[in-house]
């Protein structure tokens, strides 16, 4: 359905028969990196989220939202990923004083990998809309 605006009388017609056509793969792919790029939650959000899912305890969690400690998967994701001393800690500190958790972020990628949790998974999470076609959508 569609809403058509004559702009030189104003008056308006509903096409209920038009649908917008389905988005090609690449569009859906263009769509899906957009809504990756921009999702984002804060730390307090992402350490109880990470707890529910298990994939910290609860005491770490506690420690991580105000930023005070972080949990031994991210300590050991950024030893087996960073080779060097300095690397290390930078990434330590990014984490600990990260506010803002994208979706994108480097070590949620990493995160990722260690607990074996899939895109459209994390997506989710972030609340991503998982098919970005044109389905029940009206124009």
């Amino acid at each position: 359905m569609r809403t058509i605006v004559n702009v030189a009388t104003g008056k308006t017609t509903i096409d209920r028969d038009w649908t917008a056509p389905e988005p090609t793969a690449e569009q859906v792919a263009d769509q899906l990196a957009q809504y990756r790029a921009a999702a984002s939650m804060s730390r307090r959000a992402f350490a109880i989220l990470a707890m529910k899912e298990k994939w910290i305890t609860p005491a770490e969690a506690k420690a991580w939202a105000p930023g005070n400690a972080l949990p031994e998967v991210v300590t050991t994701s950024i030893f087996a990923n960073y080779k060097t001393d300095e690397d290390r800690v930078e990434a330590e500190i990014n984490a600990s004083t990260q506010t803002v958790i994208h979706r994108n972020d480097e070590l949620l990628i990493m995160l990722m990998a260690v607990k074996e949790v899939t895109p459209e998974q994390m997506d989710a999470h972030f609340s991503i809309p998982i098919n970005t076609g044109n389905q029940n959508r009206t124009q």
